[in-house]
């Protein structure tokens, strides 16, 4: 288990969550971090997740169930009365089948990323790529998240037996500009340098008089 980071601005704070692999078998459980401060419903969530899961690994090929963190499927499928290339399955209300979901028992289990045409519905080559930009936890979760919540990512499916595939979860970040200080040993070079400069100047003087 890794331990969430937290990162503010001027309007709110932000939750930064570890880099994280979510396999296409983590049905029942899955990897988890904890909440390491107290964050209002307010505060947000930035991530981006990349990948496919397969939830029908055992089918043969162009016949499996393989969909972004959204659910959205990224080939057609024949499960489900065959669907196309950009569709979506609901499994329950506001969560697809092979979608990415965060949560815990207390909390619930909710779908990050919406199926949406950002997010690949109706395309013929949805993105395996998805991003939450400063999203709030209270549209995820109804409410913020106090300090030592443990959070747990999990697959949406019904079973786990022939899943495969796997999500990467990681939060952007910005890196601080940073001003670079000379080493002891060039500060002391310039001043012996800038002395020697000086005795040269002086010298060539004397020589003209």
């Amino acid at each position: 288990m890794t331990t969430a980071l937290s990162t503010s601005s001027a309007n709110a704070a932000s939750l930064t969550i570890p880099t994280t692999t979510v396999n296409g078998t983590d049905v029942f459980s899955g990897p988890s971090f904890t909440v390491n401060n107290d964050f209002l419903g307010t505060d947000t969530i930035s991530l981006n997740v990349s990948g496919t899961v397969n939830l029908t690994n055992t089918v043969p090929t162009g016949s499996g169930y393989i969909t972004n963190a959204a659910g959205i499927l990224t080939q057609p499928t024949a499960s489900f009365g065959s669907q196309p290339t950009g569709a979506f399955v609901v499994r329950a209300p506001g969560i697809n089948w092979g979608a990415l979901l965060l949560g815990n028992s207390t909390l619930g289990f909710r779908q990050l990323f919406t199926a949406n045409t950002a997010n690949g519905l109706g395309s013929s080559t949805p993105s395996t790529n998805l991003s939450l930009t400063n999203v709030t936890l209270a549209s995820i979760f109804g409410t913020g998240l106090t300090n030592g919540t443990v959070l747990e990512f999990r697959i949406s499916d019904s079973d786990n037996f022939n899943n495969s595939g796997a999500f990467t979860v990681s939060s952007p970040t910005t890196l601080p500009t940073t001003t670079a200080v000379p080493e002891p040993f060039t500060i002391i070079g310039t001043l012996i340098g800038g002395a020697a400069a000086v005795r040269m100047r002086k010298k060539l003087k004397s020589d003209t008089i």
